[in-house]
C-alpha cells in the first residue's frame, strides 16, 4: 500500500501505537520514542527509536508499497501491544 493508503486504514481502523510513542513518515529521526517509515539514501527504512532516541532500522524495502505494506504489520503488532 501507499503512504496515503497506510494514513487511511490507520485512521479507519483506529489503530494505536500507543500515547508515548510518535509516529513519523517524512524522514528517519532519532528523536526518542519513534515508529516510523521514510524514504532514506535510496530506500524505504521502517525503523524504531529508544527511550533516549537513536534509530534503529527494522528493514528496508525498495518501494513504497512494500515499505507500508510491512510497516502496517509493524503497527498492528504495537497496537496488539498497547490495546491489551
Amino acid at each position: 500500500m501507499t503512504k496515503q493508503e497506510f494514513l487511511k486504514r490507520y485512521k479507519d481502523e483506529n489503530l494505536t501505537i500507543g500515547a508515548e510513542y510518535m509516529m513519523i513518515l517524512d524522514k528517519v529521526s532519532d528523536a526518542p520514542l519513534v515508529l516510523g517509515c521514510a524514504f532514506d539514501q535510496g530506500v524505504w527504512k521502517i525503523y524504531k527509536t529508544g527511550e533516549r532516541g537513536g534509530h534503529y532500522v527494522i528493514k528496508e524495502k525498495d518501494s513504497e508499497e512494500e515499505a507500508f505494506d510491512y510497516f502496517y504489520q509493524v503497527v498492528l503488532i504495537q497496537n496488539r501491544r498497547y490495546s491489551n
